[in-house]
């Protein structure tokens, strides 16, 4: 097989960046690779413990965005990559795909090694899969404690999952259940600023959740998160999140000590400039900004990915990533912590209510609308 244009990942950067390629190369070759059957809007997983929105509303089928949008796809993995030759190597069949240009958008699964312990004795809910797990695992529990650990690179999903989760026990009547938020150092004044975040502690308080900060965690045992300073027993821990990058059989010199890729501000690896990489999986050097690893900063790098691939077979000038545009969107925070939330700009706290979940719910419904081949998104019921 051969395409002009190859994209690894279905999720939201891999969709983007396809997309865009196909709307900047509409008579280019095309195809999408993932393992995975369904586009799973990774937003919305915190809303599934208190089942805010329909499950039927978490995933969209890519075959159907495929058929839309014009691109082949291909359920399956990469093993290897040879950026020399312009080949890669499929998972499961061991399929040879030959490629022109090639965007790298696969996601960042969970460093699971970066807590001793962590592996063996917590979930990683950012996984679809073991959000599914918690939520069984919730279904079951009537009395005891579950922990979030806020850590690593994406910390706001656990102050989400924790708010719906306080929210979900609530309503069921099992208030002898404990939801605690941890956060392992300062992971909430980096995020957020540090009066943010005491802010953030006062709507994480009022719906149902008690936050320990500034902890300084050592490692994760058999129900057991074990400070410096004490430990806590937890019938339930889920982390969110360290990351690190997937391997698929990239050299090793494209990649930084967390195995993501090493790209440039048009997303392109100074190596090889007919490979990109978007999303969680991307690590931007030389621009000065550390770029969250968010769905809004995943889709800015995807569109920009998606247009360079495009205009590189045809001879075109690469365009840089709107650094402007990405420090203004990374300057905003609104987590949805259990239906309640706080407008976070420039690491300072902007006003609470209900009028900035309405403004995040409109952007989800937007990018649902975009892809979805059916009408109607609900908003999650706080």
């Amino acid at each position: 097989m051969s395409f002009d244009v190859v994209v690894v990942g279905g999720g939201a950067a891999g969709v983007d960046a396809a997309v865009a390629a196909r709307r900047h190369a509409p008579d280019a070759s095309l195809a999408l690779i993932s393992p995975q059957p369904d586009l799973f809007y990774r937003p919305w997983l915190v809303y599934l413990p208190a089942a805010a929105v329909p499950t039927e509303d978490l995933s969209i089928p890519l075959s159907g965005i495929a058929e839309r949008h014009g691109f082949e796809r291909i359920e399956d993995g990469v093993g290897a990559i040879d950026p020399e030759t312009r080949e890669l190597v499929l998972t499961s069949t061991g399929k040879r795909v030959d490629y022109g240009q090639l965007i790298l958008a696969p996601g960042a699964p969970a460093d699971r090694q970066r807590i001793p312990g962590s592996d063996e004795h917590a979930l990683f809910p950012c996984d679809p899969s073991e959000a599914r797990q918690l939520l069984g695992e919730l279904n079951g529990l009537n009395e005891g404690t579950i922990v979030f650990l806020l850590t690593g690179e994406r910390i706001g999903p656990g102050l989400e999952y924790a708010g719906w989760v306080a929210k979900a026990m609530r309503a069921a009547g099992r208030r002898a259940v404990r939801v605690l938020a941890v956060e392992d150092g300062d992971a909430m004044d980096r995020q957020f600023g540090a009066k943010a975040a005491a802010r953030l502690v006062t709507v994480a308080s009022t719906a149902g959740v008690e936050t320990v900060r500034h902890a300084n965690v050592e490692r994760i045992g058999d129900g057991e998160l074990v400070l410096s300073e004490t430990t806590i027993n937890a019938d339930i821990i889920a982390v969110t999140s360290p990351l690190r990058g997937p391997d698929v059989g990239l050299p090793a010199e494209l990649l930084d000590e967390r195995g993501l890729v090493k790209v440039d501000g048009t997303l392109a690896t100074p190596a090889f400039r007919n490979v990109f990489a978007a999303g969680d999986f991307s690590c931007l050097q030389g621009v000065g900004l550390d770029l969250p690893k968010t769905w809004i900063m995943a889709r800015l790098q995807a569109e920009t990915a998606g247009r360079n691939a495009a205009a590189a077979l045809t001879g075109g000038d690469a365009t840089r990533l709107d650094l402007r545009k990405v420090a203004r969107m990374a300057s905003i925070s609104m987590p949805d912590v259990g239906g309640r939330t706080l407008l976070v700009k420039n690491r300072k706290p902007i006003v609470a209510g209900s009028w900035p979940l309405r403004l995040r719910y409109r952007m989800d419904g937007k990018y649902l609308s975009q892809y979805r081949d059916r009408p109607g998104v609900r908003r999650p019921t706080a």
